[in-house]
């Protein structure tokens, strides 16, 4: 091929892609860099710390995530759990429930993306009905809001480099009864590499964050910032000036500290829930 016509190709590589094949990839999966057996301790509240809740996450396996909600023992506590897709490092099931005294869970709750259609489907049961909605999934990958980062915290420890940029979509369940939509695309996250710094006793990297699913009438004045843990990607702390509940102003998710304790630790943590009530 004449040499003209590959400096016409490679220049019009770099200007549509930055560098054309060897352009960088924002997302990489790593068997390596998952960790099967890790349980997470989060604490959620608002950003002045009122109205915290305990948000555990227990990475049972490559693909499953499970979640233990609480905002005091003997009291009604949330289980949800999830399977990830790492084609798209996103949640392509989320099954939402209620903890039982046994340690187990009654499911009600049932959210299916369907990936063909770019839509994610939300099946909810109770005793005087159902409530199906539907909402538009527009990019990948892309995490549901009130699932409290649960799959954001397990995909960041995917990210290809340490000091990139990166971005991905939020949806929202907004359990309001006065909503005639509770289920919204609420749109993009930019989050742009600030640094390496000590925070919260942790070595991380901060990210500021971006973008449209950051705007909206519920949206204050505060900062958006997300730091992840510098070596393994999961989140150490994040604030948002959206509120991911009703009744909440913004939301602040802080690691309280990780464990290995796999499921035997999983287990009677559940079961501790209720114990002695």
């Amino acid at each position: 091929m004449p040499r003209i016509i590959l400096s016409t190709i490679a220049a019009l590589c770099a200007a549509a892609l930055g560098a054309c094949a060897t352009s960088p990839t924002v997302w990489t999966y790593a068997p390596e860099n998952n960790h099967p057996g890790r349980i997470y301790y989060y604490e959620r509240s608002n950003t002045d710390g009122s109205l915290d809740e305990r948000v555990t996450v227990f990475h049972r396996d490559a693909e499953t995530v499970e979640v233990y909600k609480e905002n005091g023992l003997c009291r009604r506590a949330a289980f949800v759990s999830s399977h990830m897709d790492w084609e798209t490092f996103s949640a392509d099931k989320i099954t939402g429930g209620q903890l039982t005294p046994q340690g187990g869970h009654m499911d009600f709750a049932f959210l299916t993306w369907d990936k063909d259609a770019s839509q994610l489907n939300v099946h909810v049961k109770f005793q005087e009905g159902e409530i199906r909605e539907e909402a538009p999934i527009e990019m990948t990958p892309w995490h549901l809001y009130d699932y409290d980062f649960a799959s954001l915290t397990l995909a960041t420890q995917h990210l290809a480099s340490k000091t990139a940029d990166f971005s991905f979509g939020m949806a929202l369940v907004w359990t309001d009864p006065e909503i005639e939509d509770p289920l919204v695309w609420m749109g993009d996250v930019k989050a742009r590499y600030a640094g390496h710094e000590t925070h919260l006793g942790a070595q991380t990297r901060r990210y500021t964050l971006s973008g449209s699913a950051l705007s909206g009438k519920r949206k204050t004045d505060g900062e958006a910032v997300i730091w992840l843990d510098a070596i393994d990607g999961h989140i150490v702390d994040a604030r948002l000036p959206v509120p991911n509940h009703a009744g909440y102003k913004d939301l602040r998710l802080k690691l309280l500290k990780t464990s290995d304790g796999g499921a035997r630790e999983w287990r009677a943590l559940l079961k501790s829930h209720f114990e002695g009530c």
